[in-house]
């Protein structure tokens, strides 16, 4: 089965069976092997700041190596000796989200039971179970403690639910780019790849075999997924509006001999590689545990959810990201307020888009002086 597992990913096999959230029929959903990807940065001594991955994130957020390579690693701008979150400074783990297929047990996992992947057999994931996962590990760790809890759009899902589940062990919480419910632009976005995966011929009700995976859907559904990351004043901007690219040319029965737009060009030399390299089965569970997310569903309303909350939080948010705007970043600061908890709201003002916390710019200029001062307050 395809894996996006960084090389250099720790594994970590916890010693009891992990039991998820949701039931099937009434009875416990139980997996009797919970692994765990991860990688850790600094000194184990010093306050650890955990980072919370995106939904096609690996554990590799900082390359110590290659630390201005952007490509070696998917935070490395943010991440490392110097950075807004200090490897110098802080002790630093990144863990791969539970359901996905970068290390930690997913639909691609290994059933002991079968000797086969579980497929759609794997249970339901809430992004309750990803903290809870999470928690054991760093338990493993020897960590007592978090500093700070961090992550972008998924990632915020996380960070958010680490300071509702675990009040006590969350200082500092720092959703960036997130929310607390899947609005209704991300869940139809995200049904629309759930079907371009579900209706390629070799997706085969999610039993395909290696070799013989759903290419061709898992593709499509990740450009559809591209077109949500950049805002359109930004597509304008990057790609031009006319029939100008000479590299590359498809032919077919219908339009003959096409020359494609930069935009085009862009979205599959973005997502053809991407659908190399995830598990399709991994991809839909994430995006079904994205679309029923909502704390307000969960526990009855919003500021009911917010009520366990200790940790001082910096919600993070910019006003050219049409994936997650501003608004549902502005409905955690309200519910928080309206329990007179500490928070503080950071509006980026800049027109890229969602993966405005991934732009190595935007971190530099917009994004690190706050989290700076937001780490080092007493």
């Amino acid at each position: 089965m395809a894996s996006n597992k960084h090389p250099q990913a720790r594994i970590y096999v916890a010693d009891e069976p992990f039991e998820f959230e949701t039931p099937h029929m009434g009875k416990p959903e139980i997996i009797p092997v919970l692994e765990m990807g991860y990688e850790a940065w600094g000194d184990p001594r010093h306050p650890t700041v955990l980072l919370c991955d995106a939904l096609s994130g690996n554990t590799h957020a900082t390359d110590p190596d290659y630390p201005d390579d952007e490509n070696r690693s998917w935070w490395g701008s943010m991440v490392g000796p110097g950075r807004a979150i200090d490897t110098d400074k802080y002790h630093v783990v990144c863990i791969s989200m539970l359901g996905g297929c970068s290390g930690t047990s997913g639909p691609a996992s290994i059933n002991p039971d079968t000797g086969e992947a579980y497929g759609l057999h794997f249970p339901i994931v809430t992004i309750g179970d990803m903290v809870r996962s999470q928690k054991i590990l760093l338990d493993h760790l020897g960590v007592s403690r978090l500093h700070a809890v961090t992550g972008g759009s998924m990632g915020g899902y996380q960070a958010l639910t680490w300071a509702i589940l675990y009040p006590d062990f969350v200082e500092r919480c720092i959703p960036i780019g997130s929310g607390a419910y899947c609005n209704q632009f991300q869940i139809m976005t995200n049904r629309t790849q759930i079907d371009a995966i579900q209706l390629d011929a070799n997706y085969d009700n999610g039993r395909y075999k290696p070799g013989k995976e759903p290419v061709n859907g898992l593709t499509i559904a990740r450009e559809i997924g591209f077109c949500t990351f950049i805002s359109p004043i930004m597509m304008e901007k990057k790609f031009a509006k006319y029939h100008n690219s000479p590299r590359e040319a498809f032919t077919d029965a219908s339009f003959h001999m096409q020359r494609l737009h930069d935009g085009e060009n862009y979205l599959r030399h973005q997502a053809r590689p991407f659908s190399r390299d995830f598990d399709a089965n991994s991809m839909i569970y994430l995006l079904q545990t994205w679309n029923h997310y909502d704390l307000a569903v969960k526990y009855g309303s919003l500021a009911s959810a917010m009520e366990p909350v200790q940790a001082r939080t910096m919600v993070i948010a910019a006003t050219g990201d049409n994936l997650f705007p501003p608004y549902p970043s502005e409905d955690i600061v309200n519910a928080l307020q309206v329990n007179n908890q500490w928070v503080h709201y950071e509006l980026v003002d800049n027109d890229y888009g969602h993966d405005f916390f991934l732009i190595p710019g935007i971190i530099r200029q917009k994004l690190t002086a706050p989290l700076v001062k937001f780490l080092a307050e007493v």
